[in-house]
């Protein structure tokens, strides 16, 4: 008899410690975030921050396309991976549509060096570059901002502004400038680009393939050569934002994790570690 009422008292202490140990719906904060930058964010820094104000941020890494439908179905409280113009195509309706309530980063297009001791661009060297044409247009763009090459005129002969490419001949569509008149460039798979760097010279990769593909966030940024000077317009509109139901938007754990990503510690930590790839760029829109 005295074993069970032992067992049975064991019993009521562990049931009563995973109790208390369970998280408050009202201050736990969860979100889906794809790994670098945006799971970095939050956990170094977003996290810290909204502690002091009573809240429990648990961030899971979860599959970009994943991302949306959890949110939408409540598994989450947000999520943190894509721009407007993502949400806005690939939205729900009724009680379960999504909103933007914060831009937080825009991630550039950087010009990274295969080789450490080689980390200025050279007449005669190879680049790698992706193989979709909105990527390639700002590829391009890189380079044609740093006085590497121009864009050839026939890249835009519709006369509507919309941009064509030969990915099978790219360099058919640039001319090299004085200087770089032997370089050459090649497209590949975004998938493929860190991998296939040690064949090039240099690649223009998003960074937020660079900061995963190349093992860490230190190799990624300590490679990096040129960064895009992007269009404040395009900043704007292709900044990564958190994403909740538009019937949660009003809640104080939403409203706490936007003030939260506002503050000068997610710029700091983001300037910082990030080196240029990743631009901090807030705006509370709630």
């Amino acid at each position: 008899m005295k074993k069970i009422k032992l067992f049975l008292a064991i019993i009521n202490l562990c049931g009563g410690l995973l109790l208390s140990s369970c998280d408050d719906p009202a201050t736990t904060i969860t979100v889906a975030a794809s790994e670098i930058p945006h799971a970095n964010i939050l956990r170094k820094t977003v996290a810290p921050l909204l502690k002091e104000e009573g809240y429990t941020l648990k961030v899971t890494v979860l599959d970009w396309s994943k991302q949306n439908d959890a949110v939408a179905y409540d598994e989450y409280d947000a999520n943190y991976f894509q721009h407007v113009p993502y949400l806005n195509a690939n939205n729900f309706e009724g009680d379960k549509e999504l909103v933007a309530v914060a831009k937080v980063h825009y991630e550039t297009l950087c010009l990274y060096a295969s080789d450490l001791n080689h980390t200025t661009l050279q007449d005669g060297d190879t680049i790698e570059i992706v193989n979709d044409v909105t990527n390639i247009e700002r590829a391009l763009l890189l380079l044609q901002s740093h006085n590497i090459l121009r864009i050839n005129n026939w890249c835009y002969e519709d006369g509507e502004g919309t941009f064509k490419f030969d990915i099978y001949n790219p360099n058919s569509c640039v001319s090299f400038l004085e200087g770089y008149r032997n370089c050459s460039l090649t497209c590949i798979k975004e998938a493929q680009l860190c991998q296939s760097l040690d064949d090039y010279d240099f690649g223009v990769i998003p960074a937020n393939t660079a900061l995963t593909g190349f093992g860490s966030v230190n190799n990624a940024t300590e490679r990096i050569v040129l960064s895009e000077n992007a269009d404040p317009n395009t900043v704007d509109e292709y900044a990564n934002i958190i994403a909740c139901k538009k019937s949660n938007a009003e809640n104080p754990k939403i409203i706490a994790l936007v003030n939260a990503l506002g503050n000068e510690a997610v710029k700091n930590y983001i300037d910082n570690t990030f080196k240029g790839s990743v631009l901090y760029h807030y705006e509370n829109l709630l």
